[in-house]
């Protein structure tokens, strides 16, 4: 029921595997115009995408090793952020870029399966929606999308980082949005409904990045 252009034929393999190679190609070598430790941040972030989808190895078949791919990611999109930033990375920076990277690998890696139960189960993965149901799992994501949010919000108040509040806010916000919407979910329910916790962990993610912008973490 995917509607992405290679599931829905309308995106050749081929042409895909070839674009992929050619703008890997590029990345590397823009990585290393910027100096070797950029080479070696691109080049990481390229082998965890094709540790997570390479036939025989395919991380991504199971929950932990999603999670292991999708949380080494966020550090080294944050590692090329620092690399190439002028500001030095403060005690609040660092809480945020951590908390960033466990919402992504506790709480959008394993909601993004909730819509697709049916087709890993059939495709041998064994994530934990597929071992465990969508009940618990929904229980696992919600749990941990509000102990970031809470925790972020904690570390935010005690260390006096001001800058801090605003994405916190936001996601913890945006957790307790995605634990309604994840614990009311139902097996006989639509697509576009199983796939509601993971858009607003997505909307809730771009967010809490934008209020940066507006007041930037010191």
């Amino acid at each position: 029921g995917s509607v992405r252009p290679i599931a829905r034929g309308a995106l050749p393999v081929r042409f895909a595997r070839t674009t992929a190679r050619v703008l890997a190609a590029l990345a590397l070598t823009g990585g290393a115009v910027l100096g070797p430790l950029m080479f070696l941040v691109t080049a990481g972030m390229l082998l965890l995408g094709y540790a997570y989808s390479a036939p025989g190895l395919a991380l991504k078949s199971r929950t932990p090793g999603t999670i292991a791919v999708v949380v080494a990611s966020g550090a080294l999109a944050y590692t090329a952020g620092a690399l190439s930033g002028a500001s030095p990375l403060s005690p609040a920076l660092l809480a945020f870029s951590a908390a960033m990277c466990l919402w992504m690998g506790m709480v959008g890696a394993v909601a993004k399966d909730f819509s697709d139960a049916e087709g890993d189960a059939k495709h041998g993965r064994r994530n934990w929606t597929v071992l465990w149901g969508r009940a618990v799992t929904a229980l696992i994501v919600s749990l941990s999308a509000v102990g970031i949010g809470a925790a972020l919000l904690v570390c935010a108040v005690a260390t006096a980082s001001y800058g801090l509040l605003a994405p916190a806010g936001v996601v913890l916000c945006g957790a307790l949005a995605l634990s309604a919407a994840a614990l009311t979910v139902r097996r006989d329910d639509s697509r576009a409904r199983r796939r509601l916790p993971y858009r607003i962990f997505m909307v809730t993610q771009y967010a809490a990045h934008l209020v940066t912008f507006a007041q930037p973490i010191a």
